[in-house]
């Protein structure tokens, strides 16, 4: 894309917005509001700002003035039901009669107005305030030196869909409270309303249920030793914990919709309760990062599911949900329901006699079964069910009460048959996906499509749909799953910035959307998400040299590579090394790690730069090393003993990725 061509698009823009401004104003605010007038001149934060609101507003209005003192240090007092007559000041007013998550924001040189008709519309009304200020506010420190100016403005604003959706799979790789609450914050300021929270999988059972212990014991929850992980990739959340979550993501305006997948993706409840299971199918016995599936499975997928013929599972599940219903107060529990391989119900001779008896034609009638049956037990408790779309394989039978999460370019089917959905399409709101280039190093899933920046923005749910189809898609979603990019620091390379243009393909209408205009604004929110600490994509992503066929001979010998300014914390380092060309790999021997010409970490594997890039075969040209103690006076070397597999004719990236043990202590330095 040309760059050169985005200012005279951003400014055309603006006029059409109906702004009267200097062009060197800006109003880099994500999602796009629905109108935007600039006004002249600016409201300055001062010590001697104040913040009045109506009874009705107070709550946010606390709120908003907390993260503006811990920012400026300004005493901002609270003035509830004060006139404002005096004084430059922010009001939150109340005004019934809008929808509720809209809002209107009014800044004049002289006062700051928000008012809505409820807390959400205040609460994004603010969010806007906050885009418009320096991104330092983010950093949290108060700085005596810096001037917070907001520029002139008057916004109206409403959203598109009601679920505004980020799922996190804590299964396959756990993350504490605290890693969560950082993803509500920047869901919060990006105005996502919806925490889709992946719980249970094949990984990990990570919720704690009462009535059954065990399914938080150690075979369920953690990593054995040989698996060599991180002990934080183990563990689950206690019942506290989760009450904990759900109050923080409410005050953000954030729901969390729990997830228990099932009948599928359920290997720590056969490893506990076999008895539930459809065949003794229980090697190994116990929970095993994803990407060792392969090599005990064959595939990805557990050889065993739930008996959906068994009405003991139906009393577990029913126990299982209660406890869930009460922990978590939105509408919605999501149940799973996808990846079930039928072929292992197909070899039980039980399940045929059930499906005789029954008059079931095949096995999406059965799980069509087993889906109302789960789907009665979340109505029983007060509660609306959703399941992945693989739940429609029985569609005929299926209950329309159940909202169907669409993922397997199912959309139109979905609706096409009345069932409720929120979009989440694989092609393009999987983030765990690579953005741009197969070969950077990012810890992607190497073995499907490439989700760019633009797929994502350009998505429309209502795209070939017709008005009454439309009615029934309420929400949009982008997914981050864990297979893959585990450590904190590769998820955010992961998740921005392609996040915000989720956010804004779930709050502003496609009329009002253009790409051109919404790179320029992702450009101020770079500084902004890196104050609050969020890694982000960049072009090239961790390729830090090259090797070439003049660096390769038939024998070993040592390849050196300056990487310096990658290494800036105590952390985990992946190397990799990435054929792109030529009619021979590389191989490798060993990689080590210098500082000041020093060895500190080394893995001496063999490896092979080839061109494997699939998800479930080993990738032994990626290689772990580790910084423990970090000189920022030192120089830092990666040394590799490299010699060409069958002629030196090879060329290919040298990848090199440092994420920090302490997940948002620092980002990696441009």
């Amino acid at each position: 894309m040309n760059r050169t061509r985005l200012i005279p698009t951003a400014l055309m823009c603006l006029i059409l917005w109906g702004c009267n401004t200097n062009a060197t104003d800006r109003y880099d605010i994500i999602p796009r509001p629905e109108t935007l007038q600039a006004g002249r001149g600016e409201f300055a934060l001062t010590p001697g700002t104040a913040v009045w609101c109506d009874a009705a507003s107070e709550v946010v209005a606390q709120q908003a003035a907390a993260f503006l003192r811990q920012a400026t240090g300004y005493p901002l007092p609270v003035e509830v039901a004060g006139s404002g007559k005096r004084g430059t000041g922010i009001r939150f007013t109340t005004l019934p009669g809008s929808a509720a998550e809209s809002y209107t924001l009014e800044v004049t040189p002289k006062r700051i107005n928000i008012a809505a008709s409820g807390p959400a519309g205040l609460f994004y009304g603010f969010q806007s305030l906050r885009q418009l200020l320096p991104p330092q506010i983010e950093e949290g420190g108060s700085d005596p030196h810096a001037r917070w100016s907001v520029p002139a403005v008057s916004i109206r604003d409403s959203p598109r869909y009601k679920w505004r959706g980020f799922m996190l799979d804590v299964s396959r790789t756990f993350y504490d409270v605290d890693i969560v609450k950082k993803y509500l914050d920047a869901m919060a300021l990006y105005k996502l309303n919806t925490f889709h929270f992946h719980l249970t999988d094949d990984q990990g059972w990570r919720i704690e249920i009462k009535k059954y212990p065990e399914l938080t014991s150690k075979i369920a929850t953690e990593f054995p030793a040989h698996h060599n992980q991180p002990a934080e990739r183990s563990g689950f959340y206690t019942q506290d914990q989760i009450r904990e979550l759900v109050a923080y993501a409410a005050e953000r305006h954030i729901t969390i919709v729990p997830e228990i997948d099932v009948p599928g993706h359920c290997w720590p409840v056969l490893l506990l309760h076999p008895e539930l299971g459809v065949n003794k199918s229980l090697t190994p016995n116990y929970v095993m990062p994803f990407l060792t599936s392969w090599s005990y499975w064959g595939t990805q997928f557990i050889p065993n599911a739930l008996d959906p013929t068994k009405e003991a599972v139906y009393t577990f599940l029913d126990d299982v949900f209660t406890e869930v219903a009460a922990l978590f107060p939105g509408e919605y529990i999501h149940f799973g329901g996808d990846e079930v391989k039928h072929h292992i119900w197909e070899d039980e001779p039980h399940i045929q006699a059930f499906m005789k008896q029954h008059g079931y034609k095949g096995f999406g009638d059965l799980q069509s079964y087993f889906v109302n049956r789960v789907a009665a037990i979340i109505i029983s408790k007060g509660k609306k069910p959703m399941g992945w779309s693989d739940i429609l394989k029985g569609a005929e039978t299926l209950d329309r009460s159940v909202v169907a999460m669409s993922w397997l370019r199912d959309l139109q089917y979905a609706v096409e048959g009345g069932f409720h959905t929120v979009a989440v399409p694989s092609g393009c709101l999987y983030l765990d996906i690579s953005q741009a280039d197969r070969n950077d190093g990012t810890m992607s899933d190497l073995a499907g499509e490439v989700n760019t920046l633009q797929a994502v923005y350009a998505y429309d749910p209502s795209e070939g749909l017709t008005p009454e189809q439309d009615r029934y898609v309420f929400g949009i979603q982008a997914n981050m799953w864990t297979h893959i990019a585990v450590n904190t620091k590769d998820m955010n390379v992961q998740i921005f910035p392609r996040l915000l243009a989720l956010s804004e393909i779930a709050w502003t209408g496609k009329p009002r959307r253009d790409y051109d205009d919404f790179l320029t604004r992702l450009d101020a929110h770079y500084p902004r998400l890196e104050a609050m600490k969020f890694d982000h994509y960049r072009p090239g992503g961790y390729i830090a040299g090259n090797w070439s066929p003049a660096d390769l001979a038939a024998e070993f010998r040592p390849l050196e590579w300056d990487v310096t300014k990658k290494v800036y914390a105590e952390g985990r380092v992946k190397a990799g090394f990435f054929h792109l060309s030529g009619n021979s790999f590389m191989k490798i021997r060993k990689v080590e790690l210098l500082e000041n010409g020093r060895v500190i970490s080394s893995d001496p594997h063999p490896g092979l730069a080839d061109d494997t890039r699939a998800t479930s075969l080993p990738k032994t040209y990626f290689y772990d090393l580790k910084v423990d103690r970090y000189d920022p006076d030192a120089a830092y070397t990666l040394r590799a003993e490299v010699a060409g597999e069958t002629s030196n004719d090879s060329s290919g990236n040298f990848t090199f990725n440092l994420s920090p043990y302490q997940p948002f202590a620092v980002t990696e330095p441009k």
